[in-house]
């Protein structure tokens, strides 16, 4: 007996809507194992940032991710690169401005550089918020610090509210940290905000 000419083109048809269906589904798995990823290897709004102590490129003693009573603290994850002493100058602003809202928080520099040159990094450029220095590679990889230079603002409970990697620079990027961190933007050089 012939089989039925239409059960090969069902059979066609039924193959094609399930090979569609697979890759549709493999796509949508690849982007959330790709979110995955993203959210294990970078810091982001809503992790918990662990705590630690350390001491100070100025030979003080900093509480790194400790919660702060009602105190919201930038972090800035430094090392001697381009791209961290440009941000320098942003980071130095919105520090003093969060000292200067009520005491309500302040900058903290964390360098991923050894301590020696951390310390003389701080002191080339006046850095004008304590830098404390990682004890080891596996703190740096808890705040999901491997590429800098990071900017952090993490609230009172220890959560971060706003994470950025790359430079930061006057602009829109630094108005963000400050929005974040519940400070007034400020009008840039290149003039007010649109």
């Amino acid at each position: 007996m012939r089989p039925k000419p239409l059960l090969a083109p069902a059979t066609i048809a039924i193959a094609a809507i399930l090979v569609v269906v697979l890759a549709v589904r493999v796509r949508t798995l690849n982007r959330l194992n790709e979110e995955l990823y993203r959210r294990l290897s970078r810091p982001h709004a809503g992790m918990f940032v662990p705590a630690f102590s350390s001491s100070t490129t100025d030979g003080g003693v900093v509480s790194v991710g400790s919660p702060r009573a009602g105190k919201q603290v930038l972090f800035v994850f430094n090392a001697t690169c381009p791209y961290c002493r440009a941000s320098i100058p942003a980071w130095t602003r919105i520090g003093i401005a969060l000292q200067a809202a009520n005491g309500r928080g302040a900058a903290v520099g964390v360098s991923l550089d050894a301590p020696d040159t951390a310390r003389a990094y701080a002191t080339r450029h006046a850095l004008r918020y304590p830098v404390a220095v990682f004890p080891d590679g596996r703190t740096a990889a808890l705040y999901r610090a491997g590429s800098v230079p990071v900017t952090m603002v993490v609230d009172s409970t220890g959560r971060v509210v706003y994470a950025r990697i790359g430079e930061l620079n006057e602009g829109s990027a630094a108005d963000s940290v400050r929005a974040a961190a519940g400070l007034a933007a400020t009008r840039t050089a290149a003039g007010p905000r649109r």
